[in-house]
């Protein structure tokens, strides 16, 4: 007997919504901190930002979340200085049955904004004028 291509392709059509069903799913550990530095300075000297963020996680962690905001907002006439310091860490979760081992995900975004604002510097129509 001869099998057809039409006939192979049905087979397989049958049995493809079976297959995801066999895929194990791992859920991997993650850390999220996310950073936003504003400075608005009267200063003509930059702003001095840090954001300092060190994470950690166990061999045992699975299927766990560490999550992180931080918003600074720096007004000055003078200088501004803004310090972020951050530690994380994540452990433990759900019992890991699969056999399967996850890196921990670690999402570290930062964003960093300074501006001169001449209607915040005193200084500023001193060098307006002759």
């Amino acid at each position: 007997m001869k099998i057809t291509a039409p006939l192979a392709l049905l087979s397989l059509t049958t049995l493809l919504p079976l297959l995801p069903s066999a895929t194990l799913s791992v859920n991997a550990c993650t850390i999220v901190d996310a950073t936003t530095q504003v400075a608005i300075r009267g200063s003509r000297t930059p702003a001095q930002q840090e954001n300092n963020i060190t994470t950690e996680s166990d061999d045992n962690c699975f299927n766990n979340t560490v999550v992180g905001n931080t918003t600074q907002l720096g007004i000055s006439a003078g200088q501004v200085r803004q310090s972020n310091q951050g530690e994380y860490v994540v452990g433990g979760g759900d019992v890991n049955n699969t056999g399967l081992t996850t890196p921990t995900i670690i999402v570290t975004p930062e964003t960093q904004v300074d501006i001169y604002s001449p209607a915040h510097d005193p200084e500023f129509l001193n060098h307006l004028r002759p």
